[in-house]
């Protein structure tokens, strides 16, 4: 098992491209991190750093305390699960998982041994014999994990292993991954641009924008206090209603003729972000505002009401409990408890 330390970490490419200015990160034995971002942000870039298959550019990569900027992949002691599985078409099951013991001169014993019991805790003993092409989608998945973790290696690295699956063995997946981690207690690096396979599985997040590391913290904490607009709009789904706004001594003013009573010292413009399952249907004495609904999305556990409210051209959206579905055009009168705010610098977009 591994401590993995990145002490500013940054790439440069050559031609003066800088896909990530610098990152701190501590991943404690045995935790398992997420990295998630938008196409583009840098995590892969990353990862891909801390396998040895990018140099570092600058700062330093610490692995149980060595420093492993200048070591080759080989020598780190980490197995990577890449997107398209990666696996040799022309060999078994068995022989893919041996590969990388028998290239480290491990006896037959040891091997059977080892691809033996990693087959019977991912379910493949009775496919050891077969080849990839006679798998489906899932199983070479668990092949190509099986082939990293006959190695017992200090860490794991996954690169968006389920984003070739389709949605329900997505979910099946990640579950499975979770519950071998907990079992292995190897340290795990994953890369995910699906917020919801991150939430799902992190010990902690690290929210990627940039090359820069925008939150760093627990799945809940992330969710509950955002640092930043783009973390509070990245993490959930639907995204967060975020609003610019104004708060005046009369309240928060949503619109000229809506103003929400505000219990906050701060003053002027700022952006005021509710999540949409805070904002409570209500009757119409009871509201702070109203929404027209323009569209509703029915899906029986819960429904999604999209709409604006007078005088904003931002579409609102509203989590609500079971088969809620009103009109298109009707008046949705809402209350928006001042305790499930979110306020934030309309200049840097810092939370305050």
């Amino acid at each position: 098992m591994a401590e993995v330390i990145l002490n500013q970490v940054g790439k440069t490419y050559p031609n003066g491209y800088q896909a990530i200015p610098a990152i701190d990160l501590h991943i404690a034995d045995g935790e398992f991190i997420v990295l998630v971002g938008p196409s583009g942000c840098g995590k892969s870039t990353l990862l891909r750093m801390v396998a040895g298959l990018e140099s570092i550019s600058s700062g330093e990569l610490l692995i149980n305390n060595q420093r492993m900027n200048e070591k080759e992949p080989a020598e780190r002691d980490i197995a990577m699960v890449f997107q398209n599985y990666a696996l040799y078409p022309h060999m078994t099951v068995f022989d893919n998982m041996a590969y990388g013991l028998r290239n480290r001169g491990a006896s037959k014993d040891e091997i059977q041994r080892k691809v033996s019991d990693s087959a019977r805790l991912l379910g493949l003993t009775d496919l050891l014999e077969r080849k990839p092409k006679q798998l489906s989608g899932g199983q070479r998945q668990r092949v190509a994990m099986g082939r990293a973790m006959v190695r017992h290696p200090q860490a794991f690295l996954f690169d968006e292993p389920l984003s070739n699956l389709d949605a329900k063995l997505r979910v099946q997946m990640r579950v499975e991954i979770r519950q071998l981690q907990r079992q292995l207690g190897t340290t795990t690096l994953y890369v995910t641009h699906d917020q919801v396979e991150a939430m799902t599985l992190a010990d902690r997040l690290v929210v990627l924008n940039k090359g820069h590391a925008e939150q760093i913290g627990s799945p809940l904490e992330l969710y509950e206090r955002p640092a930043t607009t783009f973390v509070a709009e990245f993490i959930g789904s639907p995204s967060m209603n975020l609003l610019p706004v104004s708060i005046t001594d009369q309240g928060l003013q949503l619109t000229e003729q809506v103003s929400l009573q505000a219990d906050t010292k701060e003053r002027g413009a700022v952006i005021w972000g509710i999540r949409p399952e805070h904002l409570q249907p209500c009757s119409e004495s009871e509201a702070d505002f109203a929404l027209q609904v323009k569209a509703v999305e029915a899906l029986g556990a819960e429904s999604l009401i999209y709409g604006h409210t007078a005088g904003r051209s931002e579409l609102l959206v509203v989590r609500a409990p079971g088969p809620f579905t009103p009109a298109i055009d009707q008046m949705l009168y809402l209350r928006a408890p001042q305790q499930q705010w979110h306020l934030f610098d309309i200049n840097t977009q810092q939370r305050i």
